[in-house]
């Protein structure tokens, strides 16, 4: 429904070192991780949103996310930093634009891979966002609207393309970038109904 939240399929991560939850005792570490994922979310929505109906759960307000920034409980952050549940809970990083029809191989690989790129280059998550960034025009970097631009930035991203190795990218983007043409222009039920029928 357009008007609506649509259901995804979230990412709930957290980094382990033995039995020690490093989210919990390193900032440097998961600023780091969450650095990775903010700087390669452009690409990594080419893979963890897997279907051109994706895309249209990536706007304001639908609790995915629209913007590439990170915040504490915010549900409108594409990374929300969760505050642990009750006494022994551990805090852990959830990814919204995510979505069920992403290839889970992929996208969890992906998803590592940017993370450990942050941590390897100590990158700067920058500021942690509390409000809806929809209220703040222009201050953040938006998400690809649609499956095309989103493919896009996969192909421009470097760190990504080197990981997913050349048959997997070539095919993987041959693959997306047909859905892509074949659904162009077309609303949510004809999507549904062509994936659909051919079960």
């Amino acid at each position: 429904m357009a008007d609506q939240a649509g259901n995804g399929a979230h990412l709930h991560l957290s980094l382990w070192s033995d039995t020690r939850n490093v989210f919990a005792s390193d900032n440097e570490v998961r600023d780091g991780f969450i650095g990775g994922l903010l700087a390669h979310l452009p690409a990594l929505t080419a893979l963890t949103c897997g279907s051109v109906n994706g895309f249209r759960r990536l706007a304001p307000r639908m609790w995915a996310s629209a913007y590439a920034v990170y915040g504490p409980d915010n549900r409108e952050a594409a990374v929300r930093v969760c505050s642990p549940l009750g006494e022994s809970g551990e805090p852990n990083l959830e990814l919204k634009p995510s979505d069920s029809a992403a290839n889970p191989y992929l996208s969890l690989g992906a998803v590592i891979h940017a993370g450990l790129d942050g941590i390897r280059r100590k990158l700067d998550p920058g500021e942690a966002v509390e409000v809806d960034p929809d209220t703040r025009p222009g201050r953040y970097p938006r998400l690809p609207s649609s499956l095309d631009e989103a493919l896009d930035a996969l192909e421009a991203d470097e760190v990504l393309m080197e990981a997913l190795g050349p048959l997997r990218r070539s095919a993987y983007l041959a693959v997306k970038r047909s859905e892509a043409a074949a659904f162009a222009g077309k609303d949510t039920s004809y999507e549904l109904f062509h994936h659909l029928r051919v079960f």
